[in-house]
């Protein structure tokens, strides 16, 4: 168990032998960027967002059955074909590509990216289904970086296969018996929008 979000970071940077400016940390707010922060300090490289919307279905709001990219990539954890003409699914689609736009707009100012010949290590605070990294890998493919690392404290045992097919993967847990990215922190208070930009204006 992680005390905090600080502590997870700074573990999963020592398990990271890389340096240099070629290093990008892309990470997932919010909880991402604070984890991401202590990589990209510990590694000397620069730290940006990659912004994906889990698709839920009606009156499930933590399950995800897909996820979306402001662009509109989309990846889907199940066959979801029968559904995507439903009015819901249509309304849920649109209004979270929306979202994932306004949040880009609102921590980055721009949809450019520079990731060419570029080692890039995609965090987050902790993975469950995944749906939010495989979409973001799917986007990663069109962009042309040199190299993906997959890092986050923990990602449960059937995710963890999943992604190491698709990209390098390093995770400091990965159980067997999961339920909540929470049960493996003493704390994991919710990261504000303005600590997120607090983080970036750093960088920058």
């Amino acid at each position: 168990m992680f005390a905090d979000r600080i502590e997870a970071g700074k573990l999963l940077s020592e398990k990271l032998n890389l340096r240099g400016k070629n290093s990008l940390v892309l990470a997932i707010p919010r909880g991402g960027v604070v984890v991401g922060n202590q990589i990209a300090l510990a590694l000397g490289c620069n730290l940006d967002v990659v912004i994906s919307k889990k698709i839920n279905p009606p009156n499930h709001p933590e399950y995800a059955v897909g996820a979306i990219m402001p662009d509109g990539t989309i990846h889907w954890n199940q066959d979801m074909a029968q559904y995507l003409n439903h009015p819901y699914f249509v309304n849920e689609i649109n209004e979270k590509k929306n979202e994932s736009q306004r949040q880009l707009e609102e921590f980055r100012g721009n949809s450019t990216y520079d990731l060419k010949n570029k080692t890039v290590i995609l965090v987050d605070d902790g993975i469950a289904t995944g749906a939010t990294v495989f979409v973001i890998l799917k986007w990663l493919a069109k962009n042309n970086p040199e190299k993906v690392i997959v890092a986050s404290p923990v990602i449960p045992a059937s995710t963890y296969e999943q992604l190491k097919k698709m990209s390098d993967i390093v995770a400091l847990l990965i159980p067997t018996t999961f339920n909540a990215v929470s049960d493996f922190y003493q704390k994991f208070d919710q990261v504000s929008e303005k600590e997120v930009m607090s983080i970036l204006r750093k960088y920058r």
